[in-house]
This record gives structure tokens, sequence and C-alpha cells, in this order.
């Protein structure tokens, strides 16, 4: 603004100075008016800048103009070039000067501002009048000159009464005057002036350059050329609240000047002896006596609205001041402006109330706010709006709302009812104790010209509506405060630290807490820069100064700032700052820190943040953790062509380390084996504890599948040691399952391939590691369907029991039965235990599923005593028993006993004659549920068996802790009897250890009469196998019991 307003001086005064080269120095005058209205709307970027641009080609004009002229002047050397080319660029600025201003006053202005209008025009007709009687008609009665020069004399003077009514309609709006407007301003009525005494010149002489009168002309360029420079010609483009009509003392004075205009200039023609004009003034003094009566039915039209909106600003005020809610504040907010708004017009008035950095609706009739889901995000620009603490009105698509939202979407535009303007007053209050003056925001919805007319009363209504929120609000508060006292003594209590530091950044006070937070009893004095490490002094410093305002805050900063003090004993602490400037403030004078020690929390959080992604027993990422790393680690990888790969890792029997020797030794191990995966592992892959026994590593940048599976192979040898603990040494295994990115395409099938890969590994034999392949998917896919039929099987009863005979290895009677269980499947066929008993190990319905075995078992003795029990009383033989397995799970169900009790007594059995075969696991936890069981079951006469002996951690000590009278010994050792003497020798050591200590023992698997002979020679009693019969059903298990005595089949 400076260079230019130097510019346009220097260029001015050389002119002046050597009005010979006027061509040059008007030019550059010109172009500088020009070239400052364009930088002018680019800098400044007015909500309208087309009408700017227009008085940019208005100004353009004139400076062609005054460029022809002068070469007419100075080159042609014509001396009074008039009329000219000249004349219609200076005549074609009249026509741009009123489209762009006619512009402002179309955004500037109420359409129906009639008074506005009537005080432009009353003026306007009596400096008409003088345009007419000195200036037109003198011009029309000149014999001298032709037509032409007449209508080019004459277009002057007009064009100048269209200049003055355009810009004191452009004025009259009260309130609206900005330096910009003031500028254009001055600069429209410089080029007036200088018109009119070009016109006088060229009608009584002749026409000289460097004379005074030139002077309007540079004033009009300069003056044009600031007011689009300074920041306030955004406002020409902004709507100016309408003020009341009322003729102040000025606008009457201004009226009665213009209105005798016409009898004064009556008088002075009388007085001049010429009356040839008298009808012409006499016409203007009728059309501007109707003028200011039409302007004084205006005032009393105003008036009478203006008592009308008294009124209802006065109801309103007597209800704000009964309000005891802030939602009773709303119901009379919304019912004043129900009241100022024109009945027939629709409107919608909201009330909002900031809290927390939000504007929420207060609805009518409630205190507290109901916001709808799009609130909050719709409320950001009003806020923003009500932040600047002035009333604005603007299209309500301006608010930055979804303008097709409609009520049933909710929001704050779905209840604004479609009307096209907004008037947003914010409710402020300078001195509120909170020190933020926004209370809230009053949005009252209608037509441009409604909401225009109503700015003052809604305004008032706003102030009214912020004293009631904020009376509202203290009161609520007085109500919880018993009395100063209360609240000195709750600072002086208060434990976060409250500093007051000088202009050098120096503490000058320091509340009592300062001593406990800081260790820093008498801080006066001490510069803050000493309280902070050293290494954050600098942005401590930056800090400061964005509280003082002297520097801008990056980008997204919080009102809270984060800073590390130290103590007196230099430890660190973590404090949470608030600033207050109150430099302003005469009481305080300076600025007010709260510092909070966060210390605890910070590390807290800290803490919290590594436990949610990390396992605490080993330290490794958890499954969130690990999750996320591989969505990383797959998008990277696409990016660099580089292998994904993931292992998951299970423990091989980890659950009979952890019951046999403790969840102590069960955790120590977890934490060895996670060490030992780490250390095979490179820098950039990633272990994990899923959760259990379960691991996982995550493998990335590998260049092909094949370096996957060399880490799973090291992986996989770390086990190949024993792992030394505390309370000895402890060897275990591992199977692993591969998958990469070779044949996954995302995360979740990569996590679901490394599982079916394990499941693989674990099939095969454990202690492994298998890479996925597709075929893996197919028995997964299998092995759901059957899980999902599972249940439905479960509650139809869908399965069947088959019968395997047990004899007497010396006799060959029939012993007892073993239940068999099977499920015909639709389409399977005949499904064995091994496919499905896992499942319902896994889904826990092996608990009804082996109660149903064991309640059918039960009525199948039942049924073989009623049909066989006198015949072996007779032949001497022992009622026949039948053998019932029952899993681990089934029997840690804590209803199980009570399931076998209710099987006895529905079928009236002899508990001797069932026996439950159990497999090493239940026995390895030893707990005190496990002996009572056993003892209670043992109590009612019901067998115990061990199924399968030998094959996992069999211990002898079984049989002398449990009440155990049944072996059964594995088929694994049955066929390689006859061709291994240890095998012979082992068999034949378990026999005879349970017959010293009266456990029967059974053989199963035997298939060849030489196995039979070999078993019962050392003693075995009874055995099992294909070698006597196959598993039957029911009616041949039955037909078999009416036999009296058996051959094998």
């Amino acid at each position: 603004m400076v260079c230019y307003l130097l510019w346009m001086v220097l260029f001015t005064g050389i002119y002046y100075a050597n009005p010979g080269q006027r061509i040059i120095w008007w030019t550059g005058i010109g172009l500088g008016g020009v070239a400052a209205i364009v930088v002018g709307v680019r800098l400044n970027r007015p909500a309208h800048a087309r009408y700017w641009y227009v008085l940019a080609l208005a100004n353009l004009s004139f400076t062609v103009g005054e460029v022809v002229q002068a070469v007419q002047l100075d080159i042609l050397h014509v001396p009074n070039p008039f009329p000219s080319v000249a004349d219609g660029f200076y005549l074609a600025e009249y026509v741009l000067y009123a489209v762009g201003v006619l512009g402002f006053i179309r955004w500037r202005t109420a359409r129906q501002d009639r008074a506005g209008l009537l005080d432009a025009l009353v003026p306007t007709m009596g400096l008409a009048l003088l345009a007419w009687i000195y200036l037109i008609l003198p011009y029309a009665r000149n014999p001298d000159l032709d037509w032409f020069q007449k209508a080019v004399s004459i277009a002057y003077p007009l064009g100048d009464v269209v200049v003055l009514a355009l810009l004191l309609r452009l004025l009259t709006p009260r309130g609206g005057n900005s330096r910009s407007l003031q500028l254009l301003a001055v600069g429209s009525l410089g080029i007036m002036v200088s018109d009119v005494l070009y016109g006088l010149i060229q009608l009584h002489g002749t026409w000289h350059i460097g004379t005074p009168v030139e002077l309007g002309w540079a004033a009009f360029y300069t003056a044009w050329g600031a007011a689009a420079l300074h920041p306030s010609m955004v406002e020409l483009t902004r709507p100016v609240p309408t003020q009341q009509p009322d003729l102040s003392t000025a606008r009457l004075v201004l009226l009665t000047l213009a209105s005798l205009i016409a009898p004064a200039i009556l008088i002075i023609e009388a007085l001049a002896g010429n009356t040839s004009n008298a009808g012409v003034i006499g016409a203007f003094s009728a059309v501007l006596y109707l003028l200011v009566l039409a302007r004084l039915a205006v005032v009393v039209s105003a008036r009478r609205q203006a008592v009308a909106r008294e009124r209802a600003l006065r109801e309103a005020g007597a209800r704000l001041t009964a309000a005891v809610t802030v939602g009773e504040v709303a119901d009379a907010v919304q019912s004043a402006a129900s009241t100022l708004m024109p009945a027939e017009a629709g409107h919608v008035a909201l009330l909002s109330v900031a809290e927390a950095g939000v504007l929420h609706v207060r609805h009518a009739g409630s205190d507290t706010p109901r916001p709808t889901p799009g609130d909050t995000a719709q409320s950001d620009r009003v806020l923003e709006l009500a932040t600047a603490r002035e009333t604005v009105l603007l299209p309500v698509g301006s608010l930055g709302l979804d303008p097709a939202a409609t009520p049933a979407d909710g929001g704050l535009l779905a209840r604004l009812g479609g009307m096209p303007y907004a008037l947003v007053c914010p409710l402020t209050l300078a001195e509120r104790p909170s020190g933020d003056p926004l209370i809230g925001a009053l949005v009252v919805t209608g037509t441009e010209q409604e909401l225009a007319g109503l700015w003052s009363s809604l305004e008032i209504l706003a102030a009214q509506a912020a004293l009631a929120v904020e009376r509202v609000v203290l009161s609520r508060e007085v109500t919880q405060r018993n009395s100063e006292l209360y609240f000195r003594t709750l600072v002086q209590n208060a434990s976060d630290v409250i500093l007051i530091l000088d202009a050098d950044d120096g503490v000058r006070y320091a509340s009592p807490s300062a001593a406990t937070v800081l260790g820093r009893p008498d801080l006066a004095g001490t510069p803050l820069t000493d309280l902070v490490p050293p290494e954050d002094s600098r942005e401590v410093g930056k800090a400061l100064a964005r509280m003082r305002g002297t520097a801008e805050p990056p980008r997204g900063e919080q009102p809270r700032e984060h800073w590390r003090l130290l103590r007196q004993d230099r430890t660190p602490i973590e404090a949470e700052v608030r600033s207050d400037d109150l430099r302003a403030d005469p009481t305080v004078g300076a600025l007010v820190l709260t510092l909070r020690d966060v210390t605890e929390q910070r590390q807290m959080e800290r803490e919290l943040t590594h436990r949610a992604f990390h396992d605490s027993l080993t330290g490794l990422a958890n499954r969130v953790l690990f999750q996320d790393r591989v969505g990383h680690a797959l998008s990277r990888g696409e990016r660099s062509g580089a292998v994904t790969g993931v292992l998951f890792i299970d423990l091989d029997d980890f659950k009979v380390v952890n019951d046999t020797q403790g969840h102590a030794v069960g955790d120590e191990l977890l934490v060895a084996v996670s060490l030992r995966i780490s250390t095979a592992l490179r820098a950039s892959d990633t272990a994990a504890r899923l959760g259990g026994d379960e691991f996982a590593v995550l493998v990335e940048d590998a260049r092909r599948p094949a370096d996957v599976d060399t880490i799973a192979s090291g992986v996989l040898a770390v086990f190949a040691e024993p792992f030394k603990l505390t309370s000895g040494t402890v060897r275990v295994t591992a199977s692993i399952g591969v998958a990469t990115t070779e044949d996954s395409v995302d995360a979740t099938e990569l996590l679901t391939h490394a599982d079916l890969a394990l499941y693989s590994a674990k099939a095969a034999g454990r202690r492994q590691w298998r890479h996925y392949r597709p075929a893996l998917q197919t028995g997964m896919v299998e092995r759901h369907e059957l899980n999902e039929h599972l249940d439905s099987a479960i509650a139809e009863s869908a399965f069947q029991l088959y019968y395997q005979p047990i004899v007497d290895l010396r006799t060959g009677d029939l012993v007892a039965f073993e239940a068999l269980v099977r499920w015909p499947h639709d389409r399977r066929g005949m499904v064995l235990p091994d496919e499905f008993i896992a499942l319902a190990e896994e889904s826990g319905q092996i608990v009804p599923l082996g109660a149903w075995v064991l309640e059918r078992a039960a009525q199948e003795v039942a049924a073989w005593h009623a049909a066989s029990s006198a015949a072996r009383t007779a032949a001497g033989r022992p009622p026949l028993r039948v053998n019932v397995n029952v899993s681990a799970r089934q029997f840690r169900d804590a209803g199980f006993v009570d399931v076998v009790r209710r099987a006895l007594a529905a079928t009236g059995i002899d508990p001797h004659t069932l026996v439950l075969e159990l497999t090493e696991s239940v026995l390895m936890r030893r707990d005190d549920r496990v002996h009572a069981d056993m003892a209670t079951l043992s109590g009612l006469g019901v067998g115990i068996a061990i199924d399968d002996f030998g094959t996992g951690y069999s211990s002898l000590s079984y049989l002398r802790e449990f009440p155990i009278s049944l072996l059964k010994i594995d088929k694994s050792f049955i066929d390689g009897l006859g061709h291994s003497p240890q095998q012979y020798a082992l068999v034949e050591g378990i026999t005879r250890i349970a017959d010293t200590l009266g456990v029967q023992v059974i053989a199963e698997g035997i298939e060849h009469p030489d196995q039979r002979d070999l078993l019962a020679a050392m003693g075995c009693p009874l055995g099992q196998g294909y070698l006597f019969a196959h598993p039957m059903d029911s009616p041949h298990a039955r037909a078999l019991v009416r036999r009296t005595s058996y051959e094998p089949v």
C-alpha cells in the first residue's frame, strides 16, 4: 500500500513539474491505479471479484482516454480536441462504473431498503437540478456547438449525476462504511468534481493541461487503487445489516438542504430576472417534496415495526430472565424469533451452546444437549464463525453442510428448514469467569432481505440469550460453591502447579504445590528455562512465544503443551501445560501457566500401550501387533517384490509338562522357548506369542520361498537341545506350519494357510515343519463341514454303538465288550472315532456325546443280563461287563459322576459290570478333584481302566496312587511280541507287576494265534482283537451273548 501511494504521488508531482511529458506520467498514474485494483483483488480475494474487475476496466478506459487526449495535445498539437475519441473512452468509464457499483449495491444492501433508496434519491435530485440549470441547459442552448458536441457535453453531467446517485446509494446503509468504501467515495468525488470543472471550462473557455482541476482525476486513480488494496475491500460484497430507518440529525440536515435546492435556485433565478426555468424548477420541487413525504412514511412505518420488535424483545427478555435451564432459554429464543420474523416467512432458529470446543444444539424444554449423529461434525463451521465474535449473514451452503441432507438424516442442516440464508449471531460475553468469551451461537434462517432487516434485533436477542445462558450456568456453579474460602482452599491445595511469568520468562509467582511437584519451595525469580532439560529449552521458548501470540502455532496445535521438567534433584517429570495470556488483565498482567504432573499417567499409558501389543510373559509381540506387522510387511513386499512368510509354531506335548510339573515350570519353559526362537531369526524378522504354547514368526524381505523354509528349519533345530530350567532339564519339541505370499494374496489368507500347514505338521507326527499346499485347504474344508454336522448329529442321537468282545485267553469265554461309537454319515458313510472325537473334544460336544454313549452302553448291558444271566450263572461265569471310553475333557466335567449315577439308576445294572477306560492324561494332573471323583466311582463299584498303557508318560505309580482295576496294553506292544525279546520282556513285566498289585490286564489288538498263546503263557488273563471278532452292532452282540461258550471268529 505504501509503495503504491508513493508511486502515485511521485508520478503526480513529476507531471505538475513537467506537464509537457503528460502522456508518460498520466499513463503511469492510470496504469498504476489499474494494476493496484487487480493486485488488490488477487491479494484479498473478495466474494464477487468480477465487480472489482469491472472497476479496473473503468479505470483503464479513463486511462486510455487520457492517453488519447495527450497524443492529440502533445503529438498532434490539436489545440482543444473536443469532442474526440478520448471522450468515448471517458464516457465508457461511466457505464463501467455504474455496472461495478450496482454489483456492490446488489450484494451490500437489502432489496427492501426503501429508506436508503430515498436517502440517496433526495440529494441526487437536488444536485441533478443544479446540473440541469447550470450545465445541461447551457450546453443545449449554446449556438456555437453542433448537435454532436452538445450530446457529448451533456453526457458528462448526466454521467456525474449517475455516479452521484450510485455513490449515495452505496453509502446509505449505516454501520457498513469501511476504509475501502471511503477511498472509493473519495475517488468518485474526485472524478465528479474534476468533470464538472472540466465541463464549465469547456463551456466558458478553453481547456489547458497542468491545472489543479486534474488533481481530482489523480485522486480518482489513487483512491480507487488504494480501495482495492485495503483488506476491507471484501466487505463491499458482503451484506450490511439494515439499520432502523430513523432520521439521524446528519441525514435530516442533508435531506433538508437537498430539498431546499430547488427553492434556492428559484430565488436566485428570479433575482437575476430569468424565469424561463421556473417550470423545470417547479417539477423538481414537486418530486423532492414527494420523496421527502415518502421518506417520512417509511419512518412512520419503521417506528411501528420498531415498537413491535421492542415489545417482542421485551417479552423475550422477561422470559429469559425467568428461565432456569438452558432448555428454557432455547424455548424463549425460538418464540422471540418466530415473533420477530414475518408471519408468512418460513424460518428456523437454533440456539447452540459451546461445550468442550463443540457446539451442541439445545432443544426447547431440555437442559441437556441432544446432538444428532451429524451435529458435532456439522457445527465446526458455525463454531468457527461464532469464534470471530461478529454477526455474519451468509448462504446456508457456506456453513460447510450437506445441502442434500433431509430431516430423516439428522444433523444441523436438516433442521435449518431448507432456507437459503442463515444469520449467525455469536453469543459472547467479554468477561466470563471461564476466560472464554464464546458462549454459543444463535443461527436463524430465512431470506436474505428478512435477515438483513432483522440483523440488529436478532443481535439484541442473541445478547440477551448470552446473558441468560451465562446466568443459568453461573447459577448452577454458584450452588456448588459455598464461599470464597472454599475457592481459596481449593487453589491452595490443588495438585496442579500455577506459575505466573514475567516478560523475561522468569517465575514471578508459584503456587504451594510447586514444592511437592517440582521439589522447589521457592521459585520466585527462577528462569523458566532452568526448570526444563537443556535440550528442551528451545522448544519451550517457542511454546511460550506461541502462548503470547508472537509466533504462529504449528498446524494441528493442541490447546495444551506437554513438557519435561526437572525437579530440584534433576530427576525429570512430565507435565501437561495449559496457558492463559492475562497480560491485558490489570490484576495479573502476565502469562499464567498451569502445570499438571502426568508422569505416572504417561508411564502408565506407555506401559498399557506396550502391554496392548506385547505378551506379558515373554515380552514378544502379541497377536494384535503381529497381525498389524503382517499387514505392513505385505504392503512393503508388494512395493519391493520381496517374499513375506509366516511361521506358526506349536509346542508338542507342552500340556503334559504344564500338568505334570506345574504352571510355574510351564511359564519358565515358554520364556526359554521365546529366547531360543529369537536367536534363530534375523533382525528384520518378528517373533510373537499368540497365546498358550502357540508362537509365530514373521519373515520379511525374503528373496524366495525357500529362504522362509530355511528359517523354519533353523527354528525347528533350536528345539534339539533340552531346556535347562530351575526345576531341571526339560525336552520339548515343536511343530511348525509355513506359508508365504507365493500362495497367499492377503494377510488373512497368509495366516490361514500357516495354520493349515501347522495342522498338517501335527497330523504327520509332530517334531517337523510343513509348507502350505493347496491340498490342505480341501482337508480343512471337510473337517469344517464335519464339525458343522456334529452338533445336529448329537442332538438327533445319530450315532451307533458297536461292541468288540473281550475274552478270557485261557478258556476263550466271553467276559466283556468294549463299546465303540460310530457315526453313520449321509454322504461320507460310516465315520470312525478318529475323525470326529477330536472335533468333539475341541468344541466341548464330547460331554453330551459321552453321556449318550454311557447311557446306551448301560442299556445294552441290562439287555445282555436279561438274556444270559441264568445261563451264565449256571455255568459259573460272572455277569458280562461293558467297557466305555471316557475322554479327559469328559471326565473333568463337573457333572460326570452324576451322569454315571443316573445311567446306573436308569438301567438298574450292577455297577461292577461297568468299566470306564481313561487315558493317562487324566491321571497326570494329580489334582484333588480327579482323586475324589475316581474314589467316588470306585466306591460305587465302577471299574477304572487305563487305556493304551505304555504309549505316553506311563508311570507304574498310577497303579498305586489311583483305584485302577484294569490295564489295557496298547496294540503297538502286541504287534512285535513274537519277534522282539525286549517287547516280550516288557509285556511280561507289566503283566506280572499288575498281577502283583491285583490289577487285571487286557491285551489289545490280538490278530494272530501265536500272539494269543504267548500272552496266555505269560499269564495275561484277557484280550481282544480281530482274532476273536471285529466290532459288531447290537443285534450281533446280543446273539453272541446268548451262547454260553465262545470260539474265536
